[in-house]
């Protein structure tokens, strides 16, 4: 019987778990998933590899299509996805504007963690290599014409999205990195409309 015990042991240390690809992450990740927020700063590089911007507010979101964009530094913007439509609200300007949100999905690769069986339909996705701890998922639009992105990465480790990085025809590369999630978490569906206060400008 300890023979038979060891010779387990043995089989376990040398045939180790398979550990779960970025796709299975993500799935993972969106099993279940009604709302989430998370803190998120927000790093804008060059083609050079040059810091253009850093900036830092919160994400929430809640299924289907409905994202909430809080930037509270270096300035105050607001940007709110309802499904149908975008708002992207910058107070200092005292404008706002309003587009459409794209029936497609490709403006926001974020849709997978609301909608990852519909991923293949409107991305390639394809796996990249493993790099610290987080491995990558690459979104590759296909109709990129109408796409504001080249290619989008999505990195996931143990406790769910770290990473987004959304690489455009120039060169410049914008990274998200996400704190900690919290999942399922009662969220007014008012925080996903927007009307314009007094004064403001609207745009379309």
């Amino acid at each position: 019987m300890r023979l038979r015990l060891l010779v387990l042991l043995l089989s376990v240390i040398a045939f180790p778990v398979q550990a779960q690809t970025a796709r299975q992450q993500l799935d993972a990740f969106a099993r279940g998933l009604k709302t989430a927020s998370a803190p998120f700063q927000q790093v804008v590089t060059g083609p050079n590899g040059e810091k253009v911007q850093t900036s830092q507010g919160l994400m929430l979101m809640k299924t289907p299509n409905r994202f909430r964009w809080e930037y509270s530094k270096p300035d105050l913007q607001t940007i709110v996805a309802d499904g149908k439509q975008v708002w992207v609200y910058e107070p200092d300007l005292k404008q706002v504007t309003v587009k459409p949100q794209d029936a497609l999905n490709q403006d926001n690769p974020l849709s997978a963690l609301t909608s990852p069986q519909t991923l293949d339909r409107y991305y390639k996705v394809s796996e990249l290599p493993e790099k610290q701890g987080i491995r990558w998922l690459q979104l590759l639009p296909k109709r990129p014409e109408s796409s504001p992105f080249d290619k989008a990465w999505l990195g996931f480790d143990g406790n769910g999205l770290r990473s987004l990085r959304l690489f455009d025809n120039l060169g410049q590369v914008s990274e998200f990195s996400f704190g900690t999630w919290k999942r399922n978490v009662a969220i007014p569906d008012s925080r996903f409309r927007f009307t314009a206060p007094a004064g403001v400008e609207t745009v379309q």
